[in-house]
């Protein structure tokens, strides 16, 4: 299953012109969701659906509420257009969403019922944005 995505920018010739995003940004029909290529089809995922994406390589899979799509595009193209308050990069192939976080630890982040590993290097800005009570203020 090979997918495209559809948003404000043009992901088919790789370029990034911001300027052009904000145009077509405020251009954009629908603006909390994007379209995935899917079995022929262009299908609308909404952004509170996707629970998280993994990137490998050229392609990314994209977890929603009731489907996986397994999309031929670079993790970095959706961290572009997914909106940066609802979700956070925590591992260099690892995009969840915000409000779906169950438990965090140094190593995974539980969302929903699957485990998600957490890179060391975006563990700290992650634990920087939550707010802890209970700790004891030694973390």
């Amino acid at each position: 299953m090979e997918g495209i995505v559809k948003s404000i920018k043009n992901v088919s010739n790789g370029k990034h012109d911001h300027n052009a995003d904000l145009v077509e940004e405020s251009e954009l029909l629908i603006k909390d969701a994007l379209f995935v290529r899917d079995k022929g089809c262009l299908t609308k995922v909404r952004f509170s659906d996707i629970m998280w994406l993994k990137g490998d390589g050229n392609y990314t899979t994209l977890v929603t509420r009731d489907k996986v799509f397994s999309l031929r595009n670079i993790l970095k193209e959706f961290e572009s257009v997914l909106p940066h308050k609802d979700f956070i990069r925590i591992h260099k192939s690892y995009i969840i969403r915000v409000d779906e976080i169950k438990t965090i630890s140094p190593k995974e982040i539980c969302i929903g019922t699957e485990k998600v590993p957490v890179g060391r290097t975006y563990y700290q800005n992650l634990i920087n944005g939550i707010n802890k009570l209970g700790s004891g203020g030694n973390d």
